[in-house]
């Protein structure tokens, strides 16, 4: 009886474990904000242009604005990686919210937000350059908890004049 009674324990212990593991594994992929393809944008050599991203936060969640009311809380900060190429982010303005974790209202954004980038050109652009690559920090949280920060590649493809 003992042995099958180890048998069933250790199948419940397995069970569970991959349960687990196949449920972390779609938890690690998960993503409360996603960024809709941008429109490709016309860079000149010396000259400035102005980029936008919209970005899609998940109903349920909201995200920390870019100056978050508290300290401790995660920014949200879009950061272009091009080099040689000078930048300016613009962000929506933010709503108040009030979780049931903190008694202190957050400065937050939800919904579809659109984040405007003004660009300035460099008077000899790179050879071969055909798009602008950045990231996209956010922490992301609904009204009872947040979730651990994430950071999301982006991209605007280049068009030549």
């Amino acid at each position: 009886m003992w042995s099958k009674l180890n048998r069933c324990s250790s199948l419940g212990v397995v069970l569970a474990l991959l349960t687990a593991t196949v449920a972390w594994g779609q938890f690690r992929g998960f993503q409360a904000a996603t960024v809709a393809p941008p429109a490709s944008l016309p860079l000149e050599a010396g000259k400035t242009a102005e980029g936008s991203l919209v970005v899609r936060i998940r109903p349920g969640y909201h995200i920390n604005s870019n100056k978050p009311a508290e300290e401790y809380l995660i920014p949200t900060k879009l950061t272009w990686n091009t080099a040689g190429l000078e930048s300016e982010v613009t962000y929506p303005e933010s709503e108040l919210f009030v979780s049931q974790f903190s008694e202190e209202a957050m400065l937050v954004f939800s919904g579809e937000i659109e984040l405007t980038t003004h660009f300035k050109a460099p008077a000899k652009l790179p050879a071969g350059l055909t798009e602008i690559s950045g990231t996209l920090r956010y922490q992301a949280c609904t009204d009872k908890a947040c979730l651990a920060p994430m950071s999301l590649d982006v991209t605007i493809p280049l068009r030549s004049k």
